[in-house]
């Protein structure tokens, strides 16, 4: 059943399933930033903060990036407290975590949360704008591919380890038959997220939970923003720089990521220009989105919004790979690579990065280390110094 409005929810728990890169995380910000005008109209976001991120991954087997040791299930058990205490209302629960749950732990999630008083909402968007995102998601977590690379392996080698994984995230019509087995078409819904439309998501969602008009409507603060085509081309290669120089994925969250996350959220300005689908991949991502379509349509749960425009969706015209010729796109990964070099050589220099072979007039392990030990008890001092003057 496709409408152009969503059919209200009629049971008292809700699960907003992901999927991620569709904009989740502002739905989650609107969620915790109204949860006492949800509150008076019924609805409870269950937790405190805007993603209980911890319960999801328990609740789905997630392991640890770095240790690989599955997620403790404690704050899963929080949660479904938290749920269970719920008395004449319905109980919101949100997380992008739950989209990629396998077959068992679906069933699990389901049945833990009472699938007669369940029902699952799931928000898309096309693959043309959640494809680059996905693949700026892997760049923060230590990928070094760049856009073209990374699709290669996606769209034609679909079975690959590497591959499944994104699918799993991101293979809407899968996703969505997978929650709508376990608890019935008539207790599943899709929202197609309108590009057009930034309000759509969240006046629709309100409309799912019988909130009043305008509850949700105002979009939060930027949340969770994109690298520009050239910040994410740039990082590909300082990642590389970086692993290639012998980092640890340890340190790499706390030294790079955490810098790159920094300028994005806080000094960044300007207008973006967005990583988008290279023109000869193009048509191979149109082809899976009209998959997705016709799965979704085969389920036969509510959708709200346009699976067709969903199915023909293009991309910005502005993009990286825009009309500028050889000498134009060879200048540009010239000067990816400089910029990538010259962050890479102030990361050795400040102790962010320790290659084990010294770079070209860096000076050895010693050296450096002297360096940046006097570089930091000569700021030590002066801030002991202001100190006392005040």
């Amino acid at each position: 059943m496709e409408t152009s409005e969503i059919v209200r929810a009629t049971a008292d728990r809700v699960i907003h399933i992901g999927a991620p890169k569709c904009g989740s995380t502002a739905l989650q910000e609107a969620f915790k930033a109204n949860r006492e005008a949800m509150r008076a109209s019924g609805v409870q976001y269950i937790g405190h903060q805007a993603h209980w991120v911890d319960a999801a991954k328990g609740a789905v087997g997630a392991r640890d990036r770095v240790t690989g040791r599955p997620v403790d299930r404690a704050e899963w058990q929080k949660l479904l407290r938290e749920v269970a205490s719920v008395n004449g209302g319905t109980a919101l629960i949100s997380s992008e975590w739950f989209a990629g749950a396998p077959d068992d732990r679906v069933r699990a999630i389901v049945s833990e949360l009472d699938a007669h008083r369940l029902h699952a909402v799931l928000l898309i968007r096309p693959l043309t704008r959640t494809l680059p995102s996905a693949w700026q998601q892997g760049l923060k977590l230590g990928g070094s591919e760049r856009l073209a690379e990374w699709l290669e392996m996606v769209l034609h080698d679909p079975t690959s380890a590497r591959a499944s994984r994104v699918w799993s995230k991101h293979r809407y019509d899968i996703i969505a038959k997978r929650w709508a087995d376990v608890l019935g078409p008539d207790r599943f819904s899709v929202i197609v997220a309108d590009e057009k439309e930034p309000n759509y998501i969240f006046s629709t969602f309100g409309e799912l939970l019988g909130l009043p008009p305008g509850t949700l409507a105002a979009p939060p603060k930027r949340t969770n923003p994109s690298l520009s085509a050239f910040e994410a081309d740039t990082l590909s290669e300082l990642n590389k720089l970086y692993f290639q120089g012998g980092g640890t994925l340890r340190d790499y969250r706390s030294g790079i990521l955490r810098t790159f996350d920094g300028y994005v959220n806080s000094l960044r300005s300007g207008p973006l220009e967005r990583s988008v689908i290279p023109n000869e991949q193009l048509e191979a991502v149109r082809r899976v989105n009209a998959e997705i379509v016709a799965g979704i349509r085969s389920i036969g749960c509510a959708v709200a919004g346009d699976l067709d425009q969903f199915a023909a969706a293009g991309q910005d015209a502005s993009s990286a790979d825009g009309v500028v010729g050889a000498a134009g796109l060879a200048q540009r990964d010239a000067d990816v690579r400089s910029a990538a070099g010259m962050i890479y050589a102030l990361m050795v220099t400040t102790g962010i990065a320790d290659p084990a072979t010294p770079l070209p007039g860096f000076g050895g392990r010693a050296e450096r280390l002297k360096h940046q030990g006097a570089s930091l008890l000569r700021r030590s001092l002066r801030t002991a110094l202001r100190a006392i003057r005040r």
